[in-house]
């Protein structure tokens, strides 16, 4: 059965339409109008596509995107360059961002790793996001901190306070003097146990539950 989901715009548009042929080609069931649903609908769709071809809001995301971005899969297409923060949507919940001048073969790709439930963001962007948590956190963690997440093994929780210090793979290997296959199956093991799918979800759900 096709997901469902509802692609906001606000002018009809080549880039549009193009958008939307291969949002079906992903199998997806789309709705398409130039508002969002009532709140009473809202629960309706399973991801909503929102068109920013005329957004220029940088850090100032709308509050009630961010507040739908909370409860629905939100993905912003037709982006423009420059006139979004990358990290600020991220941060927000945002799922993903197209932009206006990506090659179909790339938003299709892109829209196949949103359909398996991962985001779609720069590299860079998720880089910056995860340092803007790193640093802004209120617990900070060492490889010889007390603090232990429940449900981890003793090397399980060593491994996570090494990438809640900024750590990648290759450095935690060298640290702990372990391969970086055995580092990915250990990450793996975790990513599991705090239904986490990547790095900054990861410190996200544990940093505030460290005992």
């Amino acid at each position: 059965m096709a997901s469902e989901l509802s692609i906001k715009y606000d002018r009809q548009s080549t880039q549009l339409n193009q958008f939307i042929g291969l949002v079906e080609n992903c199998n997806f069931s789309v709705v398409v109008g130039t508002a969002l649903p009532q709140n009473k609908n809202l629960n309706n769709h399973s991801c909503y596509f929102i068109d920013l071809a005329q957004a220029e809001w940088g850090n100032n995301i709308p509050s009630h995107i961010v507040s739908l971005a909370q409860k629905h899969k939100v993905v912003f297409f037709n982006t423009q360059e420059n006139s979004l923060s990358e990290k600020t949507a991220l941060i927000c919940g945002i799922k993903g961002i197209f932009y206006r001048d990506e090659k179909p073969d790339i938003i299709f790709k892109g829209l196949i790793k949103l359909q398996e439930n991962e985001r779609w963001f720069r590299r860079e962007t998720m880089d910056r996001a995860l340092t803007h948590l790193l640093h802004n956190s209120d617990i900070e963690i060492t490889q010889n901190s007390d603090k232990t997440y429940v449900g981890l093994t003793k090397r399980e929780n060593t491994i996570l306070s090494l990438v809640s210090t900024g750590a990648q793979n290759q450095e935690i290997a060298e640290h702990l003097h372990i391969s970086t296959n055995t580092v990915k199956t250990h990450l793996y093991s975790i990513f599991r146990k705090t239904d986490s799918r990547n790095r900054i979800e990861l410190i996200t759900r544990t940093q505030n539950t460290l005992n």
